[in-house]
């Protein structure tokens, strides 16, 4: 009977300890990956990293601490805009459809670049992209830690080591219009 009732006690201790440990309770609104797009890193890449991988783009010196490069996709759907903080580190990563404004006509052929694909998956599981509905965002991403306005959500990514990092998505007409990956300073 005590060597019954020893076992039972150990079975019950064990899948007491295997459900908490594989029981994760990931805070509302927080993300757990690194924010990276276009395979920049926000907080990890350097500006030199960016024009090895996607080219020189177009170049704004006054922009962040060091400057912002703005790149489209080779069908001219979407614009990729990335800002340099201190020491030259990406500490923004931002995909709008459309060409920016800030871009002149003369300029749209220079910022073009075949490594930059707007329909680039990201999120949990690559589950999202631009054109994703409010919907896939909560099923994918959950309940968001700030809603900025009705249509503009941040999540806060919970994997930085010394520096927030957030994920915002925007949106117009439900669908996701714009994903914004920033470092706070």
């Amino acid at each position: 009977m005590r060597r019954l009732l020893l076992m039972l006690l150990t079975a019950i201790v064990s899948m007491t300890a295997g459900t908490s440990a594989t029981s994760y309770d990931v805070p509302k609104g927080t993300v757990c990956w690194p924010l990276n797009f276009a395979g920049i890193t926000v907080g990890v890449n350097t500006d030199s990293h960016v024009e090895r991988l996607l080219g020189k783009g177009v170049f704004r010196p006054d922009e962040g601490h060091t400057g912002g490069r703005y790149f489209v996709d080779a069908h001219k759907t979407a614009t990729l805009h990335i800002v340099e903080g201190v020491d030259r580190i990406v500490e923004e990563v931002t995909v709008t459809e459309g060409i920016s404004r800030e871009l002149k006509a003369a300029e749209r052929n220079t910022a073009i670049t075949r490594w930059f694909d707007p329909h680039e998956p990201f999120g949990k599981w690559g589950g999202l992209h631009l054109g994703s509905t409010k919907d896939d965002v909560l099923s994918n991403l959950g309940e968001p830690k700030q809603r900025i306005s009705a249509d503009e959500w941040q999540y806060e990514s919970t994997c930085g080591c010394e520096i927030p990092d957030y994920l915002t998505v925007s949106f117009k007409g439900g669908r996701l219009v714009q994903l914004a990956l920033t470092e706070e300073e």
